[in-house]
């Protein structure tokens, strides 16, 4: 029993040094994740903005084009964005759930490697006295 407990607390570190650096890189990936998204939702902003000004000065100038109402190729770049957009909020959203997941996982190991611990000591205070009471017998 003596043996397993240091074998059972490196891996125990072990484990708990590996879910912290998952969580680290998770972290990184969803940060990267929502400036992306960010990114993407104020590219497609401006593209709508610049297209409606566009517009306005095209009608005040009384030039009508013929599919500038409808702004075909405009319309296709932001249902393209908006399209990317949906699929990095699905990537963060993804991300933020591993992430919480990944902070139970090293809870639960942080909460475990204490228990490990505790009854570590309590094994080794044990087995000190058990030595102690064999040492007395023995005189």
């Amino acid at each position: 029993m003596h043996s397993s407990g240091p074998r059972s607390a490196v891996m125990l570190l072990r484990r708990l040094a590996t879910l912290l650096s998952q969580q680290a890189t998770l972290m990184a990936s969803n940060e990267a994740f929502k400036k992306q998204a960010e990114g993407a939702s104020s590219a497609a902003k401006k593209y709508m903005d610049e297209n409606e000004l566009l517009q306005e000065k095209l009608r005040d100038a009384g030039i009508e084009i013929p599919g500038v109402g409808e702004g075909a190729g405009l319309q296709e770049e932001n249902k393209t964005l908006k399209s990317e957009l949906k699929t990095l909020k699905e990537e963060l959203d993804s991300s933020k759930k591993a992430l919480q997941k990944s902070d139970s996982d090293v809870r639960a190991m942080k909460k475990q490697s204490e228990n490990l611990t505790v009854e570590y000591d309590r094994l080794l205070e044990e087995h000190s006295k058990l030595l102690a009471t064999s040492d007395k017998k023995s005189d």
